[in-house]
């Protein structure tokens, strides 16, 4: 049985189970389960490799019985291997514009008190006239610290506190927020331990054309690259799971952060896999990465580490797709 967190078997939720549907959650086990007692027993159209279901449904996880990181708290199953979430749901000429930023907050905001807004001008110059729709902040203690010295206010956005340091805000003017939560996915060696590492997401529907984005904000564990146990590529699986299970098959999906690791480790390939990557950075190896599954619509920059004299020891990212 696959998990079904967040859903509902019971009606009147935006996430009950589909009407005739064999397979219903269990809110008590938080379980999928399959009920032959169903009112529409009609097969279900399979789904091509690499796509998922219908466009209003929840995209879903499909394994092969196989885990990674077995017997470990981060134990996930392992997907068949054409499995991807590649195929783009829509086009037009909705502009979606993102930005990801590891801050280094103990040094550039607790020690340097800001440096003059570094951070806070560098968003402010490069989301230009258009300004950014939806952002995501590693290492980040106080995100309307950042918003304010970007002189982006709570009349225009609206921000989330992802825990263990990580945030996402969005333009609330253009998009309103359908649902959130933040998942623990992965966890530092002990090589270089702090502690377990989150994904967040938020599910942002667009105000005008009722387009919806799925974005999704990490900050990957330590060491960078290392492999195994809860920093390797189970890290990357739990990354896609959580996608599957909540976004919809219609959404936008992004996924953005510092993952701590670089361009060929096991978590950027298992990643590759699975999504297209848009954009990654240069700082130690590579470790900042935007993905989505509409690639050929994204074109991402590398902005700099800040405007100041003091700036954070990552380059920001950004990415603008068209939908």
């Amino acid at each position: 049985m696959n998990a079904c967190r967040r859903r509902h078997s019971t009606g009147g939720h935006s996430d009950s189970d589909l009407l005739g549907s064999q397979w219903k959650c269990n809110e008590q086990t938080h379980q999928m389960e399959c009920t032959m007692d169903s009112e529409d027993t009609t097969p279900k159209e399979e789904s091509p490799p690499g796509g998922s279901v219908d466009d209003d449904g929840i995209i879903g996880y499909p394994t092969t019985g196989e885990k990674k990181a077995s017997g470990l708290w981060c134990q996930v199953d392992i997907p068949p291997p054409e499995w991807n979430l590649k195929s783009c749901p829509s086009s037009g000429q909705t502009l979606v514009k993102v930005l990801t930023y590891n801050l280094f907050w103990w040094n550039l905001f607790d020690r340097h008190h800001g440096s003059d807004r570094s951070a806070g001008r560098l968003i402010a110059r490069t989301g230009g006239a258009e300004q950014y729709d939806i952002m995501g902040f590693q290492e980040c203690d106080d995100m309307w610290r950042v918003l304010n010295d970007a002189q982006l206010h709570h009349s225009e956005y609206d921000a989330i506190n992802g825990g263990r340091a990580i945030a996402v805000a969005w333009r609330k003017t253009r998009w309103t927020k359908l649902a959130h939560d933040s998942v623990d996915v992965g966890e530092d060696s002990r090589d270089q331990y702090y502690g377990k590492r989150s994904a967040m997401w938020v599910r942002l529907r667009n105000n005008k054309d009722g387009k919806v984005v799925f974005f999704v904000n990490h900050h990957g564990p330590l060491k960078v690259s290392q492999t195994g146990g809860c920093t390797g590529s189970a890290t990357a699986l739990n990354i896609m799971k959580l996608i599957s299970e909540n976004a919809h098959s219609s959404d936008l999906i992004i996924l953005v952060g510092d993952f701590n690791a670089g361009l060929g480790s096991s978590r950027v390939k298992e990643l590759e896999r699975r999504l297209d990557k848009v954009h990654s950075g240069r700082i130690f190896g590579g470790v900042d990465h935007i993905f989505s599954n509409c690639g050929s619509r994204g074109r991402g920059q590398t902005l700099g580490k800040g405007d100041g004299q003091f700036k954070s020891d990552h380059e920001a990212l950004s990415a603008t797709f068209h939908i």
